[in-house]
């Protein structure tokens, strides 16, 4: 029982850690409770990605009007017939949320995700990377509990929604083999699809019934080693989280489960993505701010080809962007590539860095995205 409750703090503590504002700010991600066509973890239905040739800039402005040239062109037009065709709009309405998409006048919902992923936590740091497949499905999952002595309580199987997180390592820091992770949720969860592993759970865990009651459980698997704990509340009050298997695996996983969300808490909270939902990033655009009081925030996008995933191509939108706070010494910029039809970032190199108030000591940390796949199933 000593042991249980060890590694129940070890978790909870390191859910802590990972989730605090030391990790990055900024509102969390809107939670969506969407209905998911099921699905197998294995991308079925998805084809290998293959990029198309960016267009030239040439290419781009022929394609494009400006809103001055198509005002002007419909007011020497004689006939509704022959105005010209206004300028493309398109909007990034949901970058980072768990939104249907619409393909061909279809609906359509993300199931499966591949990444390439590195982060640096610090300048001296070295540059871990990795390989993360996230995919999503409707299961049944067997829930267990413990009472005050320590007894075992068989609750019987449940339905939820499993997020399967396969974590292969290039270069970690304890993993040398592939991690899989997998979360169970009574509900669909935005936060627990587009993050590679998502660390709220630990919010959910009270034996009294308080809260959401959503969490159902997660397993890790490493190397032959399993270890799985369930969280009984959303069915039965008055029982404790159950464990199974090897209860030191959490422990010695944690430093490379910290560093995979690190990089993208980073990305998604820290990023200037909502910035786009009212700006046509079909035509090259750029913007900059300042409140007069050292914060200053610049943009630009530009339209820069397709690609295709899915069986499907998506356009893609150059990006930059870079705040500087200067009185909290914090510096955030970055750069890459989206589709205005994705909620997911093509790619996405960036750099975080903040000076330490006391010490006056600089950390810079480091991540990286490239999406190599993507799974969709056609649904409601």
């Amino acid at each position: 029982m000593k042991r249980i409750v060890t590694t129940l703090l070890v978790l909870l503590l390191f859910g802590m850690v990972v989730a605090s504002g030391c990790l990055g700010g900024g509102e969390q991600t809107p939670t969506s409770t969407s209905q998911i066509p099921t699905s197998e973890m294995s991308p079925s239905q998805t084809s290998p990605p293959a990029s198309s040739p960016a267009q030239s800039p040439t290419q781009t402005s022929s394609e494009t009007q400006s809103p001055a040239q198509t005002e002007t062109t419909s007011s020497t037009e004689t006939t509704p017939t022959e105005t010209q065709t206004p300028t493309e709009e398109a909007y990034w309405q949901h970058p980072w949320e768990y939104a249907p998409l619409n393909l061909g006048g279809e609906t359509y919902w993300i199931t499966y995700y591949k990444y390439r992923y590195k982060i640096q936590p610090n300048q001296s740091a070295p540059v871990y990377e990795y390989i993360i497949e996230k995919g999503v499905e409707k299961a049944t999952v067997n829930v267990c509990g413990m009472d005050l002595m320590g007894n075992k309580k068989d609750l019987g199987e449940e339905d939820v929604y499993a997020y399967t997180t396969i974590v292969t390592p290039i270069k970690g820091a304890f993993l040398d083999d592939t991690l899989t992770v997998t979360v169970w949720y009574l509900s669909n969860e935005s936060d627990a699809f587009m993050y590679p592993w998502d660390v709220m759970w630990f919010t959910y865990l009270s034996p009294t019934g308080s809260g959401d009651n959503i969490f159902v459980g997660m397993q890790f698997e490493y190397n032959g080693r399993t270890f799985r704990m369930m969280n009984p509340t959303p069915f039965q009050s008055g029982l404790f989280p159950c464990f199974d298997g090897d209860m030191d695996l959490p422990g010695e996983i944690s430093e490379d489960l910290g560093y995979l969300y690190m990089g993208w808490v980073s990305l998604i909270h820290l990023g200037f993505w909502y910035e786009w939902s009212d700006v046509n990033v079909l035509i090259p655009q750029s913007g900059m701010w300042t409140d007069g009081m050292g914060h200053t925030w610049s943009w630009s996008t530009n339209p820069d080809g397709t690609a295709s995933y899915a069986g499907f191509t998506f356009k893609l939108i150059d990006f930059q962007w870079k705040y500087e706070g200067t009185g909290e010494g914090v510096i955030l910029q970055g750069e890459g590539k989206f589709s205005p039809d994705l909620p997911l970032v093509i790619e996405s190199d960036g750099y975080y860095s903040y000076k330490d108030a006391q010490t006056g000591k600089t950390t810079v940390v480091y991540s990286y995205l490239k999406l190599e796949d993507l799974g969709l199933e056609k649904g409601g």
